[in-house]
């Protein structure tokens, strides 16, 4: 554990580049998309209808960036540690799931890093609408992950 502290930085350090993956994904997602478009002639609209995989990814960058910004809302206003571990554990099984393998190798990281990595679960019954949010979040990625799925199939 200390090698990877010494390796990375701090929890803050490796928590602040997560936060800052999460936002630029859907930005070089977008850009990605903008190059195909000028490439090919096509339009949005005709590449989304042909692909539906990326139209599918653009959903799942998109809930990145909210993500991120939940899990910003949670470190820095709530400081309630259960319920950020428990973002962080549901963040790092969805991006493994949808092959975001950058993002879930800095949230590895920071699990890793972190000094308190237990949480009580009882205690997560005063924080209810963060949890519902972060259920909704769940829910979403979870039918991203499952659309992806059934187009690789």
């Amino acid at each position: 554990m200390d090698k990877i502290r010494r390796l990375v930085g701090n929890e803050t350090k490796i928590f602040n580049m997560m936060i800052a993956l999460f936002f630029l994904v859907p930005v070089f997602y977008m850009i990605y998309l903008c190059v195909i478009v000028a490439i090919y002639p096509t339009s949005f609209k005709e590449l989304f209808s042909s692909s539906p995989f990326s139209a599918v990814m653009l959903i799942a960058s998109c809930l990145d960036l909210l993500m991120g910004y939940y899990l910003y809302h949670l470190k820095v206003h709530l400081n309630n540690h259960d319920l950020f571990m428990l973002a962080i554990y549901l963040s790092a099984l969805i991006q493994l799931l949808l092959g975001n393998l950058l993002i879930a190798f800095f949230i590895v990281l920071l699990i890793l890093s972190s000094p308190n990595k237990k949480m009580k679960l009882s205690n997560l019954r005063n924080d209810a609408s963060y949890l519902s949010m972060l259920g909704a979040f769940v829910v979403m990625y979870m039918f991203c992950d499952f659309v992806l799925l059934k187009l690789m199939i």
